[in-house]
């Protein structure tokens, strides 16, 4: 299924020196798997499932930063800083993932991609809190389980 979304971006707006073709384009900006949307068959009902998604992955990215907050309380300055830096990710994200969709804005897979993109680098995120701020140095299970990618 996935691969016939990419079948749909218009080729006359991808010149070949500036965007890969063939399998080198799926590998470079693959869109989600048959089973993160299997039951999506057109680009409204993939950009619908996506969008479900990515509010998935920002709940769990929450989350987990409010559970940071909450092991780091009474420090003021750390926690101020791990927010600082919540904000410039997703600034980061945001920006990122238009430049995604800007890329792609001639294809109908442009909402794919850039809800994809947003889906990745939320899970990233997420991921590095989790690593940061609810794991131990020793062999003290994490605070909460290790993230895994938004299905």
């Amino acid at each position: 299924m996935a691969i016939a979304i990419v079948a749909v971006a218009t080729p006359s707006a991808i010149s070949a020196h500036e965007k890969p073709v063939g399998d080198a384009a799926l590998e470079a900006q693959s869109p989600p798997t048959a089973s993160d949307c299997s039951d999506a068959h057109t680009t409204l009902a993939m950009n619908d499932c996506l969008s479900g998604l990515l509010t998935k992955a920002d709940q769990r990215r929450n989350a987990y930063l409010d559970e940071a907050m909450r092991r780091y309380e009474g420090e003021t300055e750390l926690r101020d800083q791990i927010m600082r830096s919540d904000a410039a990710f997703t600034a980061y994200r945001d920006a990122e993932c238009r430049a995604v969709y800007e890329y792609w804005k001639e294809g109908s897979i442009r909402g794919v991609m850039h809800l994809t993109c947003q889906i990745e680098m939320t899970d990233e995120r997420t991921h590095t809190i989790w690593r940061n701020w609810l794991t131990y140095a020793d062999s003290t299970p994490p605070i909460l389980p290790e993230p895994k990618p938004t299905r």
